[in-house]
């Protein structure tokens, strides 16, 4: 019976062990650093999301505000706690797995009020811990936004361009899909929810809150959008210029992309050396 229960503690102990050598997948926020001050609460809105081509790094700033980049520019696997030799400065990952992972890298920063100058940093995220505007934002580019059947509008809509009239815009469409993929339009969403609208553009985004008025038109910010309907799966929103009104052309995604997926993809293919 004795040696039974060793040998359970022992297993236990094992699984334990290799379940913090993981490679670190899914979407994780920086809850505290170790700095030149010692551990600290984090200052940052920050979140990784780590995939098996890259590692994003999601920053939120006031107002719903967001930003996407690949600063990164590696996989984020796990590698222990220790570098290979003295001069290397190569960024660690270990005590990981599905829930948390900690990052150590070398810091060069001079005068930073909480990063060392010449020492490690260390970095402890956390996954499942979102602020109510940063759940809002990843379930949308994520695909994971809530259906709301009043609300036909609910759901990912890839911009494909603008016009400033809506007439003959049948025989434009074929241009604007011709002219999409090398547009300032390319790689937008806009993502609505039952109570609010996410933006994406590439490298930044923003959450605000929304009303709808059923599927004739939205509003945020206190303006009013009119949308109109060009087929089930087509609609042109107004948007409000200084000069008057134009009207941006929006697609449904249906291909099974969300935003984030997109995106990933985007840098991937704009910088395919930069990953391990």
């Amino acid at each position: 019976m004795k040696k039974s229960i060793l040998a359970m503690l022992l297993a236990s102990l094992t699984l334990g062990l290799a379940a913090q050598t993981e490679n670190p997948r899914g979407i994780y926020r920086l809850m505290t650093l170790i700095g030149k001050s010692g551990e600290v609460n984090s200052p940052y809105h920050q979140y990784k999301v780590c995939t098996d081509s890259l590692t994003l790094m999601v920053v939120f700033g006031r107002n719903g505000t967001f930003s996407i980049n690949n600063n990164d520019h590696m996989v984020f696997n796990y590698t222990g706690d220790q570098p290979k030799s003295e001069d290397d400065k190569s960024i660690l990952i270990y005590d990981s797995n599905a829930e948390h992972f900690t990052e150590k890298w070398w810091s060069d920063y001079p005068y930073h009020m909480i990063f060392p100058h010449n020492d490690w940093c260390i970095e402890k995220y956390q996954s499942g811990q979102y602020t109510e505007e940063s759940r809002i934002a990843f379930d949308a580019m994520t695909g994971k936004a809530e259906v709301d059947a009043k609300n036909p509008l609910t759901g990912i809509w890839r911009l494909i361009g603008e016009v400033d009239e809506l007439r003959d815009l049948k025989k434009g469409l074929p241009k604007l899909h011709e002219k999409y993929s090398s547009s300032r339009y390319f790689n937008t969403f806009m993502i609505f929810t039952p109570k609010n609208m996410v933006r994406v553009n590439g490298g930044s985004g923003f959450v605000v809150d929304a009303v709808y008025d059923g599927k004739k038109a939205y509003t945020y910010n206190d303006v009013t959008h009119l949308v109109k309907w060009l087929s089930k799966d087509r609609i042109a929103v107004e948007k409000h210029t200084d000069i008057g009104i134009d009207w941006m052309i929006m697609e449904r995604v249906t291909d099974g992309q969300t935003p984030m997926s997109y995106i990933i993809s985007q840098y991937i293919q704009r910088a395919p050396r930069a990953l391990n």
